[in-house]
């Protein structure tokens, strides 16, 4: 690695490939010297970053977010919560069509009494909202046995056997900043608690619930980004809908 004193040597399990920058910028805030590889000037003629990225990854190096080797949610022990009306705050028929729409993507052959399981564990949550901070803790293992440990706000935490979805409770009206920040950290824990087992379609699912809740999943939008991505609710899916938008816990 190139320092300001010269070039320092580092074990490869000790540097890591940047995939993630949201990671990388807790890791830089945490940590006195640098985990990541070194990258030439973006002005240098020799070689692109992703041809950088090649080389390492062929040398053993590791990507940040594949290297992470503990996260945890917390919340205080003290953590009050209020128990919400799901309907009037994130479960939504907007969400819930956006969930069925993707799962009945012919392509992903899921079967209806499957796309029903996976709809119900969301459906059936219980919301709890708490003023308290929920943080993720992250940590990477390092040659030498160190630790490197963070924590970050991550807003949203849903433990989908217990049937329970935690909110922080934020100003959306303070700024996009808000907005955004609820929506990445949203869609991201819902498509990853809902398919678990399909680990290969939780970043499209991610980015479709995103927009959703950018859009408050408002019912006509839904209904034209849906077909954007050409994807539709069969009539199983309708009365799917129905029944469990009707029987959502209050």
């Amino acid at each position: 690695m190139l320092t300001g004193n010269g070039i320092s040597l580092s074990n490869k399990q000790d540097v890591f490939v940047p995939d993630d920058l949201l990671l990388k910028d807790l890791f830089d805030e945490a940590s006195e010297e640098s985990v990541f590889i070194w990258y030439p000037p973006t002005s240098s003629p020799f070689t692109s970053r992703t041809k950088m990225n090649a080389i390492f990854s062929s040398l053993g190096v590791r990507t940040i977010s594949e290297a992470i080797v503990n996260d945890q949610f917390s919340l205080s022990q003290c953590t009050d919560f209020r128990k919400l009306d799901a309907k009037d705050t994130v479960i939504k028929t907007g969400l819930l069509k956006i969930v069925l729409g993707f799962l009945a993507d012919p392509s992903l052959d899921i079967c209806t009494e499957k796309r029903q399981q996976i709809v119900k564990c969301l459906s059936d949550s219980t919301v709890l909202e708490t003023d308290e901070p929920i943080t993720m803790n992250y940590s990477l293992l390092l040659s030498s046995g160190k630790n490197l440990a963070v924590k970050a706000s991550r807003i949203i935490r849903w433990e989908r056997e217990n049937s329970k979805l935690f909110i922080q409770k934020i100003d959306r009206s303070s700024g996009q900043k808000a907005n955004i920040e609820f929506a990445t950290y949203f869609s991201k824990v819902i498509s990853e608690g809902l398919l678990f087992e399909r680990a290969d379609q939780i970043a499209a699912l991610t980015e479709l619930i995103k927009l959703g809740c950018l859009l408050d999943f408002d019912d006509a939008a839904v209904g034209f980004l849906l077909k954007s991505k050409n994807l539709r609710l069969f009539a199983e899916d309708e009365e799917l809908l129905s029944s469990a938008f009707s029987s959502l816990k209050i």
